[in-house]
C-alpha cells in the first residue's frame, strides 16, 4: 500500500511524491500543476498565472435556490 498525499490521494510510487518548486509544499500528480517542466501547488500556480476567481462558478446550493 502506498502513502497518502495531504489532498487525500493515494501515492503508489516514490516518484509521485512531488513538491512545489516555489514554496516547497508537498503535492502529488493529482493536486499539483505542471508548468513547463516544474511542479507547483495550486496556490502558487494561481499566483504565477495570475488567475482571478471565476465569477461564473457558483456553489451548487446557490444554483438550487
Amino acid at each position: 500500500m502506498g502513502a497518502r498525499c495531504s489532498c487525500g490521494s493515494d501515492i503508489q510510487h516514490p516518484f509521485d511524491h512531488l513538491g512545489c518548486i516555489q514554496c516547497g509544499a508537498a503535492c502529488c500528480p493529482v493536486c499539483s500543476y505542471q508548468l513547463e517542466s516544474a511542479y507547483y501547488c495550486g496556490s502558487c500556480a494561481e499566483s504565477i498565472l495570475e488567475l482571478p476567481w471565476d465569477p461564473a462558478v457558483r456553489p451548487r446550493a446557490a444554483l438550487a435556490g
